[in-house]
């Protein structure tokens, strides 16, 4: 095997693994439950929300030098620190991270053991996640070489057995609208949010193996085309196999509750062994790529007084803290933060994958103001917090029945801020050049 396919591979399979945490493990099958035999429309918004759009945050990378600053440059100086600090400490820190922590236990370690508490599992878990971590220039080859490559045949295993041998018939549940409902509960994996901010590191580990300008480029597009195929092929499996438990269980089962009692059905006791397994290593993997990106970022924006390996230890303390919670009270206070913040990510993504298409700064200014205004009163509106006019204006907007009143403002303050900026500015876009337009350029 050439040096160059190897190298894919082992990035491939990082980046699935960075991918696949906690909440890509427990919500298809929950999808799948509720939309029956309307499970392939929902894998379709499952798919184009926790695939396409997570890859497509690595080539907005990409497009970007390697850097999540300069895909926000033409916003806004202050705009990358304020919205990346939301980001990890909003939904990485007090989201993302737990969550796979307390995950780890109630679907892992609380069922094989039961005996051992809870806190015990959390504090280990973070103990292990420490020590990947505080080695930031090695997270990606430890991550693909150590950690994936079990957790994929785990995965393919538990997947090939309910696809072949399926525990029932997927039946009609009455979902009305399966294609956005799985769009947005898709939101709640955060692999648009983990796309950009793991991609930097990702990028950075095919520099760190010697590569360089179109060399990058072509390695990035190999790795996310393994890691694409491999969350597709383990998302419709997971998908498929709720589908086919929507006559046995209850639709309004725990995500965590159903996703063991499949697979005791599917594997009995060797099941639940496999899946502890499981559990543990997609968490683990997840949160040792963000933790690092996370800590990386603190420990700059604090002017580098506070080293890395401090800020691991602060987030692992801050994660023990808030998984004891468990994972249904997580995913409860979550979601709010994540249709406030989504929308804007989603958006800045595709700035980032046609920037070079993008005639001046305008564009973006336009068409991230107008989201996340419109994202964050669609959120508060639709936590029956009503606003005179602003709620009615916001109920009115195409798709809000479906939860993307955001779209189309969005598009209008795109086209919006291109004119204003063309008529009140000569100053051009200020985007980063994609690195395939100069063979010797170097992403660090």
């Amino acid at each position: 095997m050439g040096q160059t396919i190897r190298h894919s591979i082992i990035l491939g399979f990082a980046l699935f693994a960075l991918y696949f945490g906690a909440g890509n493990l427990i919500f298809p099958p929950s999808i799948g439950n509720m939309t029956g035999t309307d499970w392939i429309p929902a894998l379709v918004g499952f798919s184009i929300t926790g695939i396409v759009l997570p890859l497509l945050a690595v080539i907005a990378i990409l497009n970007a030098n390697g850097k999540f600053e300069e895909l926000t440059r033409p916003i806004s100086p202050w705009f990358y620190a304020v919205f990346n600090l939301a980001l990890m400490v909003g939904i990485g820190m007090f989201v993302t991270i737990p969550r796979m922590a307390a995950t780890t236990h109630e679907l892992g370690v609380g069922i094989l053991f039961p005996q051992v508490p809870q806190i015990v599992t959390i504090v280990l878990f973070f103990a292990i996640s420490f020590y990947f971590a505080m080695d930031k220039s090695n997270v990606i080859d430890k991550i693909g070489k150590i950690l994936t490559p079990l957790l994929v045949i785990i995965l393919l295993f538990i997947v090939g057995k309910g696809i072949f041998s399926p525990i029932g018939t997927p039946i009609n549940t009455g979902s009305k609208a399966p294609f956005s409902d799985a769009f947005i509960s898709a939101y709640q994996t955060g692999d648009v949010v983990t796309g950009i901010l793991c991609a930097p590191i990702f990028i950075a580990a095919i520099v760190g193996y010697g590569y360089k300008g179109r060399q990058v480029r072509k390695i990035a597009l190999i790795g996310t085309g393994i890691a694409g195929l491999g969350l597709l092929i383990v998302y419709g499996g997971l998908l498929f196999i709720g589908a086919s438990g929507s006559a046995i269980f209850p639709s309004d089962i725990e995500s965590t509750a159903l996703v063991s009692e499949i697979v005791q059905h599917l594997l009995g006791n060797f099941g639940s062994i496999a899946l502890a397994i499981a559990v543990a290593l997609a968490c683990l993997t997840s949160t040792i790529g963000v933790m690092a990106v996370i800590a990386d970022f603190l420990h700059k924006l604090s002017k580098e007084k506070i080293s890395y390996r401090v800020w691991v230890f602060i987030i692992s303390v801050v994660g023990a803290g808030v998984g004891s919670m468990g994972v249904g009270k997580i995913v409860d206070y979550a979601m709010p933060i994540f249709t406030v913040l989504y929308p804007v990510a989603i958006v800045l993504v595709f700035l980032g994958v046609f920037n070079k298409f993008i005639p001046n700064a305008g564009g973006y200014r336009g068409a991230i103001l107008f989201t996340i205004f419109v994202s964050t009163f669609e959120t508060i509106t639709a936590h029956q917090i009503h606003i005179p006019f602003i709620s009615e204006a916001v109920g009115r907007l195409p798709f809000s029945e479906n939860g993307f009143a955001w779209l189309v403002p969005a598009l209008v303050g795109f086209i919006a801020g291109l004119i204003l900026h063309a008529i009140f500015s000569k100053k051009p876009v200020e985007t980063a050049v994609v690195a395939e337009t100069d063979s010797d350029a170097k992403v660090e």
